[in-house]
Parts: C-alpha cells; structure tokens; sequence
C-alpha cells in the first residue's frame, strides 16, 4: 500500500483540525468561576460581638429571684421617673436608628 503526498497531507489536515477543535472544546471549560465574599472589618467586628454576647446568660436568676420575692411581699416599687426616662430614652434611640 503506497500512501501518496496528498493523502499524507489529507491526513495531517484532518488530525491538526481534530486536535484544534479538542483544543476549543477543552478552552470553552477552562474559565472557571468562583464566587468569593469578602467582610468588611466593621462587619467582622459586629460578627464577634454578636457571638460574645450570645454566650452571656439572658437570666440573672439572682435578681428575678429577688423581684418576685419582692413582688410577693408587697414591698415591690417602680419608680415613675426611671420608667419615664427608659421612655425618652427608647424614643430618642428609635429616631437615631
């Protein structure tokens, strides 16, 4: 079997044409993307201090204790003018935030 110079050139068009269209198809899959998320310092800050925060107990048993104690005995007073100040105080706090 002779195999003449046309065909050999024949053949060597079809692989190079095979390879560089492997090659496109293998380039069309290399962009990967990733997805990347980057905080800010203030946000890691209030990340931490929310974690702090929630490993303190909510309870002070001690003084629940001591206002129903209090509470039982009739002996439990609110002072008006402490109440009033939280108040002004939530009032003021909501307008600011």
């Amino acid at each position: 079997m002779n195999i003449s110079r046309a065909q050999l050139d024949g053949i060597m068009r079809a692989y190079l044409k095979s390879s560089e269209h492997s090659k496109a198809k293998l380039d069309k899959k290399a962009p990967t993307y990733t997805d990347e998320v980057n905080l800010s310092d203030d946000v890691r800050e209030i990340a931490h201090a929310i974690k702090l925060a929630s490993q303190v107990d909510d309870v002070r048993i001690e003084k629940i204790k001591e206002l129903k104690a209090q509470i039982k005995a009739g002996t439990y007073n609110v002072d008006g003018e402490l109440v009033a100040d939280k108040i002004v105080e939530e009032i003021f706090t909501d307008k600011l935030i």
